[in-house]
C-alpha cells in the first residue's frame, strides 16, 4: 500500500470551538476541507461558539473566501460527518447532525484530532 492510499484511509476529526468572531474556527474548517480533499475521512465536531458555524451565519467574503462555503464544501465535496452541539433548528442545512454538549462520538474512532 503507498504513502497515498494510507492517507486515504486515515480518519481525522476536526473540533472547532472557535465562533466566527475568531479566525481560529474558520481555519478549523479550512484545515478539514484540505484535508477532505487530500483523501482523508472527516469528521467536524462544531462545540461551543463554533457552533454558531452551522446557523445562519451573515458573513462577508474575507480574503478571498467565504466560511460558508467552506463548510458547505465538507458536505457536498468531501463528504464530512458534521456534528454540531445545537439544536437541529437552529442548523442552516440538511447534512448537519444535531447532537448534544458533550457528545464526544466524533472522538470515539478518530485517528488524528486537531483542536481550533
Amino acid at each position: 500500500m503507498g504513502v497515498m492510499n494510507q492517507r486515504a484511509a486515515r480518519s481525522t476529526t476536526v473540533v472547532v470551538a472557535s465562533g466566527p468572531a475568531e479566525e481560529r474556527g474558520w481555519l478549523g474548517l479550512r484545515t478539514a476541507l484540505a484535508l477532505g480533499l487530500a483523501g482523508h475521512r472527516i469528521t467536524v465536531h462544531l462545540t461551543g461558539a463554533g457552533a454558531l458555524w452551522a446557523g445562519r451565519l451573515d458573513a462577508r467574503d474575507w480574503l478571498g473566501g467565504d466560511p460558508r462555503a467552506d463548510l458547505d464544501g465538507l458536505l457536498d465535496d468531501v463528504g464530512a460527518t458534521v456534528l454540531v452541539e445545537a439544536p437541529e433548528d437552529r442548523l442552516r442545512r440538511a447534512g448537519m447532525v444535531s447532537v448534544a454538549p458533550g457528545d464526544a462520538r466524533s472522538l470515539d474512532e478518530a485517528g488524528d484530532v486537531l483542536v481550533f
